[in-house]
This record gives C-alpha cells, structure tokens and sequence, in this order.
C-alpha cells in the first residue's frame, strides 16, 4: 500500500513538472513568435523608408539637373533639392543619409557656405554605420576644407590616416602631404619629402590623369620635371 501511494506521488510530481515544462515551452514559443513578427515587421518598414528615402534622394538630383539632364537648375529647384537633401542628411536609414549629406555638403560648398559643408562632412566622417569609402571622402573634404586654416600638424596627422588606410584615397592624401610639405615656412628636407610624395603619386595606378598631371606641376615647382 505504501509503495503505491509512493508511485502514485511520484506520478503526480513528474505530471506537475511535465505542466509547469509545458506552459514555460508554450511561453518561449508565444515570445519567440511575437519577437520573430516584431523583427519581420521592423525589416518591412526599414525596406519601405528606405525605398522612399531613395525616391527623394533622385527627386532631389533631377532638380538639380531639369527635365533634360542637361540644363542648369533654376534657384527655386536648387533650394527645394537642398531641402530635401537636407531633410534626408537628417533622417533618412543610412546609407541614403550619408549619400544625401554629402551632395548636400558640396551645395554647400559651391553656396561659399563653408561652415555648413564642414558640419556635414563632419557628420560622415564620425558616423561609424557610414560606408567606409563616403566616410574616407568626408574626411578628404574636411582637410581640404581646412587647408590653411588648421594647424599644420593636425592636418598631417588627418592625411597620414588617410594613406594608413590604403585604398584608391591614398594618393590623393599624398598630394595633400606633399601641399603641406610646400608652404612658406617649408624647409629643404620638406621639399625633399615633398618631391617623394609626388613622385610616388605619378608612379601610383590609383591616380588619374588629372591627379598626375598636378603632381607633375607641383614638381616643377621644385625645379624637377615630372
């Protein structure tokens, strides 16, 4: 008689842990469900903002250029394209923003609005979601922008980077090295690193044409030709 009141006790805890095992199975499930539907619901609405964004983004470029492709943009698309352009530097998903931003940033440039080129260039540079390449072109513009005006070892600092990171920019950081190694206050072994630089540029298979050719001219500056 003991014996079974004893399986008949065990029967009933192995039944009470099966239920308990069964509702936390059945819980799991619902919060996996509701999170897999949250998940697919998020990735529909990034695809469907960022087909928009995109729509925008080439409304705002066919102002620039008219109807034909070809014909200079009147002042009032010029402004509603900057408004879009910055709307979507604002708000848009990345890589549309980063895109937007820098089209922006030139308008601005070309507006002789320095200070708002400088901040949107800024924000790509900084954006770590940003594709790597617009972020190494924000950070080319940013020194460009700054030639003159920072301190020349910052600038160094910020074109080394650049040429550290190798790619299709490197060139390109050279010739800002090489600008830097040339100014007023440069003394000869500047202009011999200068000279290094340049020559490195004409030989690379990332510079183009126009790229040499600027190469060749500073080094005629230095009495070499290129």
């Amino acid at each position: 008689m003991i014996r079974e009141v004893e399986e008949e006790q065990r029967l009933l805890r192995l039944r009470s842990m099966a239920l308990r095992v069964g509702v936390v199975l059945a819980v799991v499930l619902v919060v996996a469900g509701i999170a897999g539907g949250v998940w697919g619901w998020q990735q529909h609405r990034l695809h469907v903002a960022q087909a928009e964004a995109s729509d925008r983004y080439f409304e705002a470029m066919h102002l620039l250029v008219g109807p034909d492709g070809t014909t200079p943009a009147t002042a009032e698309d010029r402004q509603k394209a900057e408004g879009l352009f910055a709307e979507l530097a604002r708000s848009a998903p990345q890589g549309i923003r980063s895109y937007a931003a820098m089209y922006l940033a030139e308008l601005k440039a070309q507006d002789h609005d320095g200070q708002a080129a400088l901040k949107l260039w800024q924000q790509v540079a900084e954006d770590a979601a940003s594709d790597s390449s617009l972020r190494m072109m924000a950070q080319y513009c940013l020194l460009n922008a700054r030639m003159g005006a920072a301190p020349k070892d910052e600038l160094r600092r910020g074109y080394q980077a650049l040429v550290q990171q190798g790619g299709s920019w490197t060139p390109l950081a050279k010739e800002g090295l090489a600008v830097l190694d040339l100014t007023a206050d440069s003394t000869q072994a500047d202009h011999v690193e200068a000279r290094r630089l340049l020559l490195e540029v004409q030989a690379s298979p990332d510079s183009t044409d126009e790229l040499r050719q600027r190469a060749g001219m500073l080094l005629q500056t230095l009495g070499e030709a290129g």
